[in-house]
């Protein structure tokens, strides 16, 4: 990956487009890295989230939803993440962390991003259960993050992607074509380089640069863009977020197919990913 990054194509362009690529939010680049190591001290977790009241509350309002199986309710973060465990604390921390990240500068097309980005990770948590994929909060953060590149657009050239959204939502197209066209490269070129400028984990990055063209390397294990791209396209359909391009058939996307899911067992989901998405976007939100 880091060698694609090196050479990439699209590098100079990106950056003499958009300049610095912004860093990571400082909470979110220290609870990844304490909860990617399993000998860590709880205390220093519990003591990284407490420096934001703010997520703290939205981290423990989470952690209570009947979406993550709790039977009991958890008051104190100390408990939250031992009952939770670090995957899903981390994905938790995502979700809250990256919520400000999305909407902090206001405006319905970022809120369309977010409430896109949203569903899109619900959806693809609920297909990695339906697998059993063995890294299904891994599959979650992927979605949370797969749109990061189109974010970093409609902050640093809001004038001209907000054009791009126009012609998308007018035409029924595709970001990519039209990114490609105005820009010379597109968000997942973008996303690609922004999450290998905050050291993410190299499958993670993976998920997010090839989730509109999933790659099959014969992995023993289904690589996490499978799923995030008929999440995302499931995301669409509902449809939540852009009027953008859809498939009218889900049985002939090719993820669809390799992941191996029916169609009804699929459809089935919806509701249930509505049910989801209205009650975490309401906690992100502060609402709840």
């Amino acid at each position: 990956m880091e060698n694609y990054v090196e050479s990439s194509r699209a590098l100079d362009k990106i950056i003499s487009s958009i300049g610095e690529l912004p860093a990571i939010p400082i909470i979110l680049s220290s609870l990844m890295g304490l909860t990617a190591d399993v000998n860590v001290n709880i205390e220093k977790i519990t003591q990284a989230l407490m420096s934001d009241q703010s997520l703290t509350a939205r981290v423990l309002k989470l952690s209570n939803s009947s979406f993550y199986g709790r039977s009991k309710e958890i008051q104190s973060l100390k408990e939250a993440v031992i009952l939770l465990g670090f995957k899903t604390l981390r994905s938790l921390v995502v979700a809250a962390s990256t919520h400000g990240f999305y909407t902090r500068t206001g405006g319905e097309n970022h809120n369309k991003l977010w409430e896109h980005t949203l569903a899109t990770a619900i959806a693809s948590r609920l297909i990695a259960k339906a697998v059993n994929h063995p890294h299904i909060e891994e599959v979650f953060i992927a979605g949370l993050l797969h749109d990061i590149g189109k974010l970093v657009l409609l902050q640093k050239k809001q004038k001209e992607y907000n054009v791009v959204i126009e012609i998308v939502e007018k035409s029924n197209g595709k970001f990519m074509e039209i990114e490609d066209e105005i820009f010379g490269f597109n968000h997942t070129d973008a996303g690609l380089l922004i999450l290998h400028k905050w050291s993410f984990p190299t499958a993670l990055i993976n998920a997010v640069f090839e989730h509109h063209d999933p790659i099959d390397l014969e992995q023993e294990t289904m690589p996490l863009s499978f799923i995030v791209n008929l999440g995302n396209i499931f995301a669409k359909k509902l449809p939540i977020g852009f009027n953008d391009y859809r498939p009218e058939d889900l049985s002939q996307v090719p993820s669809f197919t390799h992941i191996g899911l029916d169609l009804e067992h699929l459809e089935a989901m919806e509701s249930l990913i509505v049910e989801q998405f209205n009650y975490e976007r309401s906690i992100l939100a502060g609402k709840n």
